[in-house]
């Protein structure tokens, strides 16, 4: 084996690791996937679990906002190209370092860094607007990736939202100090008379899986009018199948999160269901 084939191989298997220690469902979502962009997913895939696993596992802000600043130079500041970070070589090979807008590069890594100090959202829709926020530079990525013919203004936000807020089930499911469960409403918390810091230091009380189940239950809604397939019948949504069947998997999941409490989410985030995969294989196939 060449030396050529051989660094490709550890640049993919690099990429995998990356995607599969953060979210396994990536792996589903890119078989759902145009044949001509799967491979350019891979690594953007990659990207955007490094940036998560930075923002859940490292507990040093400093370190954090180090690591997110090397990548930020190295995506944005410095000629791709020359990098030798797998994961980098990896975007220049497939040309999807070619196809990503500088903007949401950009608010991808600033985005997590304003997660370290963000205020906790005083009700539903401001936490809403919160996961829009995570969600919107990720897709809007995605769809660069997948060709011109589709933007962010043809999807409804509040599916956007619903996949942000998943993202954020995840990454407190990882963290296992005070700070993971920051985003949830200070007027959820009210009602079911819970603090932050009992989430994590009593999460099987009742009180407490009320509050966790009231919260995904009503995140569940934001992209209820929708479902988990586009409404507007004149637009040729097959290149982003990928993006509807993630969606609908998340659904999904966010379901069975709501009948669990915050130190089981780990366990059940790692389950997958053959009618999980059902559903998103359902969803992909009303848009193929």
């Amino acid at each position: 084996m060449s030396n050529s084939s051989s660094e490709r191989d550890n640049d993919l298997m690099f990429c995998w690791e990356q995607v599969s220690r953060t979210n396994g469902f990536f792996r589903i979502s890119r078989v759902f996937a145009p044949r001509e962009s799967a491979a350019k997913l891979l690594p953007l895939y990659a990207l955007f679990a490094v940036v998560e696993q930075i923002s859940s596992t490292v507990t040093d802000v400093d370190v954090i906002e180090s690591k997110l600043n090397w990548w930020r130079n190295e995506c944005l500041h410095r000629r791709m190209a020359e990098s030798q970070h797998p994961l980098v070589r990896e975007l220049v090979r497939t040309g999807t370092a070619d196809r990503l807008p500088r903007e949401p590069i950009a608010e991808l890594f600033d985005g997590a860094g304003r997660r370290l100090s963000a205020v906790a959202p005083t009700d539903m829709d401001a936490l809403k607007n919160q996961c829009l926020e995570i969600y919107r530079p990720q897709l809007e990525l995605e769809l660069s990736v997948s060709g011109p013919r589709i933007t962010l203004d043809n999807f409804d936000s509040g599916l956007l939202a619903r996949n942000g807020l998943f993202q954020l089930v995840r990454e407190s499911a990882r963290r296992k100090e005070q700070g993971g469960f920051w985003w949830m409403p200070l007027n959820s918390l009210a009602k079911h008379a819970v603090s932050r810091e009992e989430i994590t230091r009593d999460p099987k009380s009742r009180n407490v899986a009320g509050l966790l189940k009231d919260v995904l239950t009503e995140g569940l809604t934001w992209g209820e009018d929708t479902g988990d397939s586009p409404g507007n019948s004149e637009i040729d949504f097959s290149p982003a199948r990928h993006v509807f069947a993630i969606s609908g998997l998340y659904a999904r999941k966010l379901r069975s999160l709501a009948k669990t409490t915050p130190d089981k989410l780990n366990q059940e985030l790692s389950r997958s269901k053959l009618t999980d995969l059902w559903g998103a294989w359902a969803c992909a196939r009303r848009l193929s």
